[in-house]
């Protein structure tokens, strides 16, 4: 089967990995430079699902070396003051042998691993383009050119998006008083933030806030914004350094309402796009390209694969808009401080805390989908 994919990011790149290993050739399109795509300044929390998928085609060992894993995730909500944590205790008993409940990935290390793995691949041929310039040379087409999709603006695609009334800030921040080992998830008024290990007592804080607020905090010298930092860090973690400058992006919803168009197969976030709080970004994307190259190794479709948008289309469904639902309520749980509200919240915490049973059906969906 000949698949051409439009975009060598992440999911795009790892999706010619994978379609290769099926059997595939593939034409790997993008007009940016190797050196472009490796330099961005991103940092992602996998989950199992992408470990599995990643060992699964063979590239595993080539990221491991440059992941950091945590072994608690402290989620915290500031209007109850309450904490409970997820341990590896709540993971499958599959995943627990890899003594992590996930890992922490900077966009270039792991960018960088994808590019040498391709290099060696002979069924994958890249081209300095994103223009293909005859479509009927391929049997399936993949976009995977991100959310400001040129491909999904040419096919006239249709989705559900809106913008969040918040930015989000990202910054690298040398912290005291945390465990090399632990993550946040904390929910707060303002909108939820995380703090990511990225080894030693370096972290990264992706904090959610509203966008006026968020511009001031941008405009603020490197020591005010430490001092800014110190009023929002968890009970006891104080920040030292600030390494590099912070950045600033805003935060939107895209869900395409359909993944295809004829032959044309939208993946990641050319499909969606959600808010960052749970870290499900990257997870969700992977996941896409694990189930279209089930698709294209199951012998029936080879010969069929006019099939193959719409099967795919079908099989993503439940599990993209599952995560839709998802981050937009914990969102939305997170910035609800309205009294009515107090008391559920309470019972949620308690619950939580207390039923390892629930806890581990919660971090099953987080860390595989449905």
């Amino acid at each position: 089967m000949n698949i051409a994919i439009i975009g060598s990011g992440l999911t795009g790149s790892l999706a010619a990995i994978s379609l290769a290993n099926a059997g595939c050739r593939v034409d790997l399109y993008e007009r940016l430079s190797d050196e472009e795509l490796i330099n961005r300044d991103r940092t992602y929390a996998l989950t199992h699902s992408s470990r599995r998928i990643l060992q699964k085609i063979g590239i595993w060992s080539y990221f491991v070396s440059n992941l950091v894993p945590f072994q608690y995730l402290n989620v915290i909500d500031y209007e109850l003051n309450k904490k409970f944590q997820f341990l590896i205790n709540d993971l499958n008993n599959s995943d627990q042998k890899y003594s992590a409940v996930g890992w922490i990935a900077e966009h270039k290390n792991i960018m960088l691993s994808i590019l040498d793995f391709i290099s060696n691949i002979d069924n994958i041929n890249k081209i300095p383009t994103s223009v293909i310039p005859n479509t009927n040379n391929y049997d399936l087409i993949l976009a995977a050119d991100g959310s400001n999709s040129n491909t999904k603006k040419k096919l006239k695609t249709h989705s559900l998006n809106f913008n969040y009334d918040q930015m989000c800030i990202t910054a690298k921040v040398l912290l005291r008083g945390v465990k090399s080992n632990e993550a946040f998830e904390i929910l707060n008024s303002d909108g939820p933030f995380a703090v990511l290990p990225l080894g030693g007592d370096l972290f990264q804080i992706i904090c959610s806030q509203p966008i006026e607020k968020a511009n001031y905090n941008m405009s603020l010298s490197k020591a005010l914004f430490l001092d800014y930092l110190a009023t929002i860090l968890p009970n006891g973690v104080q920040p030292d350094t600030i390494i590099g400058v912070p950045e600033s992006f805003p935060i939107n919803f895209i869900l395409n309402y359909s993944f295809f168009s004829g032959k044309y197969i939208f993946l990641g976030e050319t499909a969606h796009k959600f808010h960052p709080v749970g870290g499900q970004g990257l997870n969700l994307c992977w996941r896409d390209v694990d189930c279209l190259a089930k698709l294209i190794s199951l012998p029936i479709l080879r010969n069929n694969h006019s099939i193959i948008p719409f099967l795919y289309s079908l099989s993503r469904f439940i599990d993209v808009l599952s995560i839709s639902l998802l981050t937009d309520s914990l969102v939305r749980y997170s910035r609800s401080n309205i009294n009515i509200f107090i008391l559920p919240r309470k019972l949620v915490f308690f619950i939580l805390k207390k039923s390892s049973f629930i806890r581990k059906n919660i971090l099953h969906i987080m860390t595989n989908g449905i």
